[in-house]
């Protein structure tokens, strides 16, 4: 069972939070709820919410954001949910915002108004220009499209190390840009208009916002702001040493570029890697390949998500399925009954975390611990190339496949030059001990009655081939 905490920020809502904490006034199956009123009303909202059954923390009078924050420093659950009082979040949102938190690995859900099948009832033109807009601010930030909902559901545990200092209202900002969720869906929403009392928002409110949406961008892009004030002193730096050696010592003045330049890509180099770019993954993190594919370099993204999105092409459903050497990676995200096989422990209770409906077992791909034909379909991605004896988990994977079933195999196509560049940005050059080609891959699945259906390549030389048995 899952504990759920429901965060509700108050502020003269007496009329409303009776009839809105009577939706979480029961424990089913699946989900425990919390509700936790943080509240900073003159009136009895405060008493209200108490007799309802909420935890009732007393606000500090610092602001929405802060009140939110406070509310989540008190809960006790696995999974936060922020709403508003006023009943224009519908509580029986509450399960569709919890849905693929729980089910598909999604680290924060967002009740998006911006998304298809949301909306916003009773609104005037002035409202919906005002909300597009602030919507619109944030893009430095995020993506999302609705950046100021009010309304979202977040694992507690993504704000392991990270300090909320909110200086607006939209603490979903802060948790966005600084927890850095990996996956975060938005689920369409209909905003209703208050049921009763009124609108807290105000001029200052905006100016709040947009203060806010600065400290978040410089926040966000801290790197890239060290990355040229560094650039910039160090060229002011080797002009200054040209100067000097030319000037003051006489020297040849390419001889004075020459030197200087040296001493400043040095000084770059080493500033940049201590200030820049000093925190570097280990592959063998158990959330190394999910990271990745949400977190990492363009190129990473680029890379993993067009592999990721051929396995799905490839396999748009499966009945039952097995996820050979599976990692942490995502793939499995569009299976969610599906079992993943990998050696490292670590990464498979990750990927465990993200995707509690899989199966997760700790087991080599040359010894798979399943009876023959007990799969319609197999995948093995960037596995092959990793292993001495790859003809044997071939050789797995073609017995534990069903007669006319589907398995997918992804490695790198030794036979394309263009490998031998990308190769020298992986990671994982060093482990690459069996080199396949397209045709040696088929030869060798033809040995045990895998006949190719179809291929792609990923940038020309990364290969993604489906078998059928």
């Amino acid at each position: 069972m899952v504990k759920v905490s429901v965060i509700i920020p108050t502020r003269n809502e007496e009329e409303n939070i009776a009839a809105l904490l009577s939706h979480f006034n029961y424990v089913s199956n699946d989900v425990h709820y919390e509700t936790i009123v943080v509240d900073d009303s003159t009136d009895r909202t405060a008493e209200r919410a108490h007799k309802a059954g909420a935890k009732v923390v007393i606000g500090r009078r610092l602001g929405l954001g802060q009140a939110i924050t406070d509310g989540i420093n008190a809960s006790t659950g696995d999974i936060v949910v922020v709403m508003d009082a006023d009943l224009s979040h519908r509580p029986t949102d509450v399960p569709r915002l919890l849905q693929p938190i729980l089910t598909e690995g999604c680290d924060m859900t967002v009740g998006s108004r911006y998304v298809k099948g949301g909306s916003c009832l009773g609104w005037s033109l002035k409202r919906r220009i005002i909300s597009r807009a602030a919507c619109l601010l944030a893009l430095p930030i995020t993506s999302i499209r609705d950046a100021t909902s009010g309304f979202f559901a977040f694992k507690k545990n993504i704000l392991e190390g990270v300090t909320l200092k909110p200086s607006s209202w939209k603490i979903i900002l802060e948790v966005l840009t600084k927890a850095s969720p990996t996956k975060v869906v938005e689920v369409p929403i209909t905003f209703d208009e208050r049921a009763s009392g009124k609108s807290k928002f105000s001029t200052k409110q905006m100016l709040a916002y947009i203060k806010h949406l600065l400290l978040l961008t410089i926040h966000k892009y801290t790197k890239i702001i060290k990355f040229f004030l560094i650039a910039g002193v160090v060229y002011l730096f080797v002009a200054g040493l040209i100067y000097f050696f030319t000037e003051a010592l006489h020297w040849w003045y390419m001889l004075s570029v020459f030197v200087a330049s040296c001493v400043g890509v040095v000084i770059r180099f080493m500033t940049e890697k201590a200030y820049v770019f000093g925190q570097k993954q280990d592959p063998n993190s158990p959330d190394y390949e999910w990271h990745s594919f949400y977190h990492g370099n363009p190129i990473q993204r680029c890379w993993k998500g067009a592999v990721a999105k051929t396995v799905w092409n490839f396999v748009p459903n499966a009945s039952s399925l097995l996820n050979v050497g599976c990692g942490s990676s995502p793939v499995s995200s569009r299976y969610p009954n599906s079992t993943n096989v990998d050696i490292n422990k670590g990464k498979l209770a990750f990927l465990k975390e993200k995707l509690p409906s899989i199966t997760a077992e700790c087991a080599s791909a040359e010894e798979l611990p399943f009876p023959n034909e007990s799969f319609d379909c197999v995948l093995c991605i960037e596995v092959l190339e990793h292993l001495q004896k790859a003809e044997r988990v071939i050789d797995e994977i073609a017995r534990v496949l069903k007669s006319g079933g589907r398995c997918v195999l992804a490695t790198p196509d030794y036979s394309r030059p263009l490998w031998y560049i990308a190769e020298r940005f992986t990671p994982y050059r060093e482990e690459h001990v069996t080199r396949f080609t397209r045709a040696s891959l088929e030869r060798a699945c033809d040995k045990y009655g895998l006949s190719p259906i179809r291929h792609k390549y990923i940038a020309f030389c990364d290969l993604v081939e489906m078998f059928g048995k």
